[in-house]
């Protein structure tokens, strides 16, 4: 049992798949459990009718609805009376029943997964995206939401602006990066999970590093995994880490 700890997971309409393969990793927890959902692609329901559904804000991968959707989220959050939060995506997991002892030891630190940002850009942040799962207190969550309300710091020098050619949205339109501004804006520290991993698992190559990551260094804060047999395969992983490291 993680004691007054809420286990939220952000997803759409599509995801329900996802979100229906990971219920006992969402479960094992023995938390309460919320799916929040934009309004025009909700998840109305799953199958354990004890877990509570919300709708808030817009679908979109990146854009500004996607950041404003993010904050609803996180409005939502304080409405619940848990003081931790673990925010997952829908191709974020956490193999361990036992949430880490370290991050409750810091409670008013954000937790996640910590990448390199490859855009080449300038910019006034550290060159990082941080990818869920998110771990936060009640009080990191007001303080995010005050950044917000006086403008989170800006990202680029100048407007937002890509350098040619690069392929992807903005930084400042993607939740990942606007994870970042509201982390920096809050005035709390934010640092990478000790025993967290982020990368692609849909191709076999990325798949088997994650695998040696999970079997042999005991990773279980993961991103992404969104298929049922990646999840699978990590699932026997961890338990070969948890039956070797005894």
């Amino acid at each position: 049992m993680n004691l007054d700890t809420l286990i939220a997971v952000s997803a759409y309409a599509g995801d329900k798949h996802q979100v229906e393969h990971n219920l006992d990793l969402y479960r094992h927890h023995l938390c309460p459990v919320v799916i929040l959902s934009p309004a025009d692609a909700p998840i109305t329901s799953i199958s354990d009718s004890r877990i509570h559904c919300q709708w808030h804000g817009l679908a979109g991968w990146a854009g500004p609805q996607t950041l404003d959707r993010h904050v609803l989220f996180l409005r939502a959050l304080l409405t619940f009376p848990q003081s931790h939060f673990l925010f997952h995506d829908a191709d974020s997991i956490c193999l361990s029943p036992k949430i880490p002892q370290y991050l409750y030891d810091e409670p008013d630190t954000f937790f996640a997964n910590v990448v390199q940002d490859t855009n080449p850009g300038p910019s006034f942040l550290p060159k990082v995206a941080l990818q869920p799962p998110y771990w936060l207190s009640r009080r990191t969550v007001e303080a995010q939401l005050a950044a917000f309300a006086r403008g989170v710091p800006t990202s680029y020098y100048g407007p937002p602006q890509n350098p040619d050619g690069w392929p992807m949205p903005f930084p400042t339109e993607c939740i990942d990066h606007f994870a970042l501004q509201l982390a920096v804006g809050s005035g709390h520290r934010y640092k990478t999970f000790h025993d967290g991993a982020s990368f692609e698992t849909s191709s076999q190559h990325g798949l088997e590093t994650m695998a040696e990551l999970v079997r042999n260094h005991g990773k279980i804060l993961l991103h992404s995994v969104k298929t049922q047999p990646a999840l699978d395969r990590l699932r026997i992983e961890h338990a070969t880490f948890c039956r070797t490291h005894r």
